[in-house]
């Protein structure tokens, strides 16, 4: 006698990521990028799969720009949400290539990121929703059809508030350019910059090789270390976009002296001054405000655009050293010479 047993259920996962667009009203009150759908009065977070080989964080910002129709940048990560389905045997899209008549159980993360807008507008937004708007925080928690979806709008919000709220510990205004302490929101730019590998050749290192989300956690701890033998800050225009970061770093209490080191990340900036000017700002700031008496660094010496920076902030060159088969360039700076040239 033949007994029928019940075909195993194929089990296979899957992932996506999407966003949670805030922006402050000017009444105090967080609003959030919403979409719906109107004959099913359906209403969502924008969220999508990704397109061939994308990762993560290109997922999820593509995925709002394209059903919101604005232009965003990653502020921090928010959290994962889980949950599982069955896709009919009809389905070709998730359905056993060995068997295609199984029905398939498929297990789903949808990663998502707190976001800002910086561009773009509503009416931009593709067809797979009928709007797209801003809508009141509160309200949005109720408008939510799905209660993880509420969850996740009101831990973003939660981080939104806490980046809204931090006072720089240090703020220091130069001409172009205002220098302030490191944030967790600069993140995104920093991962950006240091994954770039015309970036990283121009300070002669190995572009980043690390998932965004592994990076934001070893960022997040290093915000919490507080170290009196460095100095990071971030660098905004003078209309507080984040551009680059200086730091002075390896400080020595005996010698007086630390290294120095600049990053202009954006392009649109280099060759515009904002590099000069942040280094004479973080300069005056170290000779002015600290024991610190030498300030020393490293440049490839095929980097004439950084020696140039350096020089009109008031480096010197001293020496040349060869380093894993590259030449760079020994500058500094002493703070009795720079007093003389400067009070």
């Amino acid at each position: 006698m033949n007994i029928l047993r019940p075909r195993a259920m194929k089990t296979v996962k899957r992932w996506s990521a999407g966003g949670v667009v805030a922006r402050e009203n000017g009444e105090d009150r967080i609003e959030i990028a919403l979409v719906g759908r109107l004959d099913d009065n359906l209403w969502a977070l924008p969220k999508g799969t990704p397109d061939r080989e994308e990762s993560i964080e290109e997922t999820a910002i593509r995925e709002v720009q394209e059903e919101t129709g604005l232009a965003v940048k990653l502020l921090s990560t928010v959290d994962a949400t889980q949950y599982s389905f069955v896709r009919s045997k009809n389905d070709h899209r998730v359905s056993d290539h060995a068997d295609p008549y199984a029905n398939v159980k498929v297990n789903k993360t949808v990663y998502w990121f707190l976001m800002e807008a910086d561009g773009g507008c509503f009416d931009l937004h593709d067809h797979e929703y009928d709007v797209a708007c801003w809508m009141d925080l509160d309200q949005a928690l109720q408008q939510l059809t799905y209660h993880s979806e509420a969850k996740i709008a009101r831990s973003a919000a939660r981080i939104f508030r806490k980046l809204h709220d931090t006072q720089d510990a240090i703020r220091i205004n130069g001409g172009l350019t205002t220098l302030r302490s490191k944030r967790i929101e600069d993140a995104w730019n920093d991962y950006t910059w240091r994954s770039d590998s015309e970036l990283s050749a121009l300070d002669a290192a190995v572009p980043l090789n690390l998932t965004y989300m592994d990076f934001e956690r070893f960022y997040r701890e290093d915000l919490r270390k507080v170290s009196g033998k460095s100095l990071k800050l971030a660098i905004e225009d003078e209309n507080g976009s984040h551009i680059g970061n200086c730091m002075c770093y390896d400080y020595n209490k005996k010698r007086k002296q630390a290294e120095f080191g600049i990053m202009i990340g954006n392009r649109e900036y280099w060759g515009r001054g904002y590099g000069t000017d942040a280094a004479k700002t973080l300069v005056q700031h170290v000779f002015t405000s600290t024991d610190i008496r030498r300030l020393y660094l490293h440049t490839l010496s095929s980097n004439l655009r950084a020696q140039r920076a350096f020089e009109n902030a008031g480096f010197r060159q001293y020496d040349k050293v060869w380093r894993e088969g590259k030449s760079f360039v020994q500058m500094e700076i002493l703070s009795h010479e720079w007093h003389a040239a400067n009070d």
